[in-house]
């Protein structure tokens, strides 16, 4: 099983190179296997955005769930610091997806599926966990 976490922060309110640094260094302490970033640059009249995007990789054969449950608690402690998806490789589903992602970067019939399949589906107790993490506010 394996898992791919989407991580985002604002260009203009953070250190690009020291949040990415911060980002992927805790990340790789908590297993993560491969890493990739992008940044997204819109101005639309509804929003703008700035955000540098990492991609961030966890296999099941070189991380345990722990490690990925420590890691997310880590980044939503983190002001201005959000998780956009995660995705299961395995199921090929997205687990949780942030308002933001679903509201402006989905389209409509897929963000309407999500929400109906995240009611219907059963989860396995991997995806349980990390579900129970997302749905928590600011974590001590």
């Amino acid at each position: 099983m394996g898992y791919n976490i989407e991580v985002s922060f604002n260009t203009l309110k953070h250190n690009i190179s020291e949040t990415k640094e911060l980002i992927i260094s805790k990340a790789i302490e908590n297993g993560c296997n491969e890493f990739y970033n992008d940044f997204e640059f819109e101005n639309n009249l509804c929003y703008n955005r700035n955000h540098c995007i990492i991609t961030l990789i966890f296999q099941n054969y070189n991380c345990n769930i722990d490690y990925i449950l420590k890691f997310l608690k880590i980044i939503k402690n983190i002001k201005g610091i959000y998780i956009e998806t995660i995705y299961d490789n395995d199921t090929d589903n997205i687990l949780f997806a942030s308002k933001f992602y679903i509201t402006q970067m989905m389209d409509k019939h897929i963000a309407k599926m999500y929400k109906l399949n995240k009611r219907k589906r059963s989860y396995s107790e991997d995806d349980t966990m990390i579900m129970n993490i997302m749905e928590k506010s600011k974590i001590n």
